[in-house]
């Protein structure tokens, strides 16, 4: 199997960047376990239909957490050093690129449901319709992100070889050195969930400041407040970390390409796992029942 080092092209050093990726992960993860463990132990947050992606989603954040983010440490550690072989290179590779991407479409397709769940709530009425609007979306989701990077990078058809990224380590494999999958991957798995985050969140702000006077009237108001706090918080998250490395990537295909382009992409694709680690924190921050168990605790103590 053919290895490839790129020589380290970030402004920040490797040490620097160690202790940048160890400590937010560590104190993440033991905020995704209290907030999963509150929403799981609580019926009404557990059954809450606006919860479930919340959940699903930060899985998958933990997942990432507890296997990919050691993975780039050991590797800022020991760099040109560490050998690593074909098998666990494509593990690696597909638990990175599945958790990341399913948790870009899954907030994309959040943010579609909040719209659903605010102004055609209706579409959730019953259970069949339950199952196709919410369930059966999140389970085709999974699916097809799992299926495409297993497929994809599990049994690659080109030459077997892997390039370690630049800025995190992830092995990147040979077919996504293909033009015509590399173009799909960065418009459909970044750049357009991104956009759909963005403008959606935004767009059901207004929606929802425009007709409020009609919510209060035939909805749960409050309800519907913290769904779409939730999802502005989250959306500003998305788009302060990933707007500049979808807008360093559009320069690349439209051929504007210059050294300091590709150093700051280089930046901000380091900056971009600062989305997992601060997911969390924001659904915790958005969720007014954990906050108040927090108060609570610390009253009682």
């Amino acid at each position: 199997m053919k290895q490839i080092v790129i020589p380290n092209d970030l402004l920040i050093s490797v040490s620097v960047r160690f202790w940048l990726y160890l400590i937010p992960n560590i104190v993440s993860i033991a905020c995704v376990i209290f907030v999963l463990f509150h929403l799981l132990s609580d019926r009404t947050l557990r059954q809450a239909l606006y919860n479930h992606i919340i959940i699903v989603l930060l899985v998958i954040v933990f997942i990432y957490e507890v296997t990919s983010i050691p993975l780039m440490l050991h590797y800022y550690r020991f760099r040109d050093t560490w050998q690593i072989g074909h098998s666990f290179a494509h593990f690696w590779t597909f638990i990175d690129y599945f958790c990341y991407t399913t948790q870009l479409i899954g907030f994309a397709w959040a943010a579609i449901e909040r719209h659903i769940l605010v102004f055609n709530h209706q579409w959730m009425s019953t259970q069949r319709k339950r199952i196709l609007f919410h369930y059966l979306p999140i389970a085709l989701l999974l699916i097809y992100s799992f299926t495409y990077y297993f497929t994809l990078i599990l049994f690659p058809f080109c030459e077997d070889f892997f390039v370690f990224s630049p800025f995190n380590g992830v092995p990147i494999s040979c077919v996504l050195f293909d033009p015509i999958l590399l173009t799909y991957d960065t418009i459909a798995h970044q750049a357009l969930p991104t956009l759909l985050i963005v403008i959606l969140s935004f767009a059901l702000l207004i929606r929802i400041i425009i007709f409020k006077s009609h919510l209060r009237q035939t909805t749960q108001w409050r309800k519907q407040r913290k769904m779409t706090i939730q999802l502005v918080s989250i959306s500003i998250l998305y788009l302060l970390f990933m707007g500049p490395r979808t807008i360093l990537q559009f320069c690349g295909f439209i051929g504007y390409l210059t050294d300091d382009i590709v150093m700051a992409y280089f930046h901000s694709g380091f900056l971009a796992n600062y989305i997992l680690f601060f997911l969390p924190f924001v659904c915790c921050g958005s969720m007014p029942e954990l906050g108040k168990k927090i108060r609570n605790f610390f009253h009682c103590q």
